[in-house]
Order: C-alpha cells, then structure tokens, then sequence
C-alpha cells in the first residue's frame, strides 16, 4: 500500500487502515526521535506560530515519512527511494490543533528514523 500513502493528499484518506499513535516529549524536551517499520499516524498535537521540524535520518528504499497539516492536507513527504536519508524540513504552523505524520514501511517493512521537534 505504500504507494498510495506517498501519493495520498489527505489523511483521512488513509486513516482508517493505518493505527495511531499520540506523540509526546519527555519533560523539558521540545522534541523526540521515532523509530519504526510499521505504517503509523503518529498525532502532534501543536499551536499556531511554532515552528515543527522533520529530520529524517534513515528510510528503507520502500519507507516514507509524510507530513499532514491540522485539516489533514498534505504537506510534505520524505521516502527512501526518491529522497534518501538526513532531510530536514521546518514547518511554521498556520493553527492550533493536531498535526499528522505518516510513517510507512511499504509492503517489505521497510525502517524508517525520523525526529520531530516543536519550538
């Protein structure tokens, strides 16, 4: 299914297939490193004006790591085959709300290592 998810424009879209998980920081941190091959929407929870930041440090060839704004729009996506490792991407928030980030693994359970941080 991982081609669909890199090309999928809304979350919702994709929702319903793909578990979720609620995204936190450690006490006195403002970010947080995700390890995974598993497709999952990991659920930020973000205000208006900060700035969140993707690094992406390793994908497998068929792993992606997608980002999807409050209303669950498309933002901008990572994936190993086209993009490779050590990206980075800073996002200034437009609202308040949840923010989305797709991990995938595609269908052979590719890694993906990405950090997000909110400041």
């Amino acid at each position: 299914p991982a081609p669909s998810f890199a090309q999928s424009a809304n979350i919702q879209g994709i929702s319903s297939s793909v578990s979720r998980s609620r995204v936190t920081f450690a006490k006195g941190k403002s970010s947080t490193t995700i390890n995974g091959a598993e497709d999952r929407i990991y659920v930020l929870r973000a205000k208006a004006g900060q700035r969140l930041t993707l690094n992406v440090t390793n994908l497998g060839a068929r792993a992606g790591v997608v980002l999807y704004n409050s209303k669950g729009k498309l933002v901008k996506g990572f994936n190993g085959y086209a993009l490779g490792n050590g990206k980075s991407f800073t996002y200034k928030l437009p609202s308040t709300g949840d923010y989305y980030i797709l991990g995938y693994g595609g269908p052979t359970y590719h890694v993906y290592d990405f950090s997000v941080s909110i400041k």
